[in-house]
């Protein structure tokens, strides 16, 4: 895969409630980042998938008598439908169970074990009881499981572990050669000093199986999420990454809250196979930032606190436009109906106003260069004032046919669904 610029998202994991205006907040908003850098001449590999296989597809489909697969795959679907409807570029490469995939899980599972990595042994472990597998010490909330709710026991069980401890130092100073926010830099260097090793078993069968005879543990599905950046390069089912394949993220887009697990543990696979001379660099990002938090009523919104919103209720570049203008991007902010309706009057005067053609030349190069520095310095919400205030100078002008066009094809990078009736 050749491209001038590799962004890659944190792909999501396709739940029953669909897509929600976090995923939105990352996947519309970089989708304009994209635009814009194809807008200006640069080539962009922009790729998707679905981190499928866990424990909430398992629970619910024993809930009701139905087959996680079966259950993963009708909510897979509903995401694509959310996705394309979003209007957004991303290509989807991957499903983490399918079996395409699942055989490289399992792939660098033996490469793990074959270099003394991968091991097990008896120790202790948290246990749910209620859904009845280990659970990661980051997903013990006060002594209970952050899924369900249910007190959680400590047990001695025989187990599979990842010598992430062997790592340590490297993913250390590794830090100081990675373009990340410094926050999560801080939690990344405290948790690798808290460095245990990586207990990688499930007690459940919605997960890749461990490929040792006679084990019915599955994998932890952080295991699945450590590597599809890479595998989003290629389709070979006979090589993991073919030669000349290779290509750095140079941009990685996801939530703070996955500063330490995801993106640490990813980082360890990613220096496994770098001394296996899989990957010619030792660290798989050059740039990392995360998106900040839509809020509702002061509160982060959650369907707990009864303050979600639904972004098939809204239609998807006004929904985009008003995510842009909310806020800092790093930051996020409060959602607010009237402020979204305020992108509905925006798109209706543009739309009117390039409607009503004449002969006036309007020179967009100083425009064009404040959109491109803004975009670069990921200030969306300054993009989104720019424009206004770019239609508010010249609303007493009426463009020619050029001048009309070129406007229209940048105002589409950011509401890509925006057509005046003259197109």
């Amino acid at each position: 895969m050749e491209a001038d610029f590799y962004c890659a998202v944190m792909f999501p994991y396709p739940s029953a409630a669909g897509l929600h205006l976090g995923h939105y907040y990352n996947y519309a908003v970089i989708d304009s980042y994209c635009r814009w850098l194809r807008h200006c001449g640069t080539t962009v590999f922009q790729p998707f998938g679905y981190d499928a296989f866990g424990l909430p597809a398992e629970n619910y489909a024993r809930k009701v008598g139905r087959d996680p697969a079966d259950v993963t795959f009708e909510n897979i679907a509903q995401f694509r439908r959310q996705m394309a409807r979003m209007n957004t570029c991303f290509e989807e490469r991957l499903v983490t169970c399918d079996p395409s995939y699942v055989k490289w899980t399992q792939w660098i599972f033996t490469r793990l074990r074959e270099r003394g990595l991968a091991y097990k042994a008896w120790g202790e472990v948290n246990w749910c009881p209620s859904c009845e597998t280990v659970l990661a010490n980051e997903q013990v909330i006060d002594g209970h499981c952050e899924r369900c709710g249910s007190a959680v026991e400590r047990r001695t069980m025989n187990q599979w572990s990842f010598r992430i401890t062997d790592y340590r130092d490297r993913l250390i100073t590794g830090l100081d050669r990675i373009d990340m926010p410094d926050s999560t830099k801080r939690m990344q260097r405290a948790w690798l000093a808290d460095l245990r090793d990586w207990c990688v078993s499930r007690q459940r069968t919605w997960g890749c199986p461990i490929p040792v005879e006679g084990e019915t543990d599955t994998l932890d599905t952080f295991v699945d999420s450590s590597f599809y950046y890479l595998r989003y390069l290629t389709d070979s089912d006979t090589e993991f990454l073919p030669e000349g394949c290779y290509q750095p993220v140079d941009l990685y887009v996801g939530g703070a809250e996955h500063a330490c697990m995801h993106l640490i543990y990813t980082r360890f696979i990613h220096m496994v196979l770098f001394d296996l001379g899989v990957v010619p660099r030792e660290e798989p990002f050059r740039k990392v930032i995360h998106q900040g938090v839509i809020r509702k009523d002061g509160a982060k919104m959650s369907k707990s606190k009864g303050n979600a919103v639904s972004p098939d209720d809204y239609d998807p570049d006004e929904l985009r436009l008003y995510l842009m203008f909310i806020g800092p991007y790093f930051e996020g902010g409060e959602w607010s109906d009237e402020h979204i309706t305020g992108q509905r009057r925006f798109l209706s005067r543009m739309r009117r106003w390039l409607e009503s053609r004449g002969s006036d030349r309007i020179d967009l190069s100083a425009f064009k260069d404040q959109v491109d520095h803004d975009i670069r310095a990921f200030k969306f919400n300054k993009v989104v004032s720019g424009f206004m205030e770019f239609y508010n100078r010249h609303k007493h002008l009426r463009p020619d046919e050029d001048t009309a066009r070129r406007i229209e094809e940048v105002l589409r990078v950011f509401a890509p669904g925006f057509r005046s009736c003259t197109h």
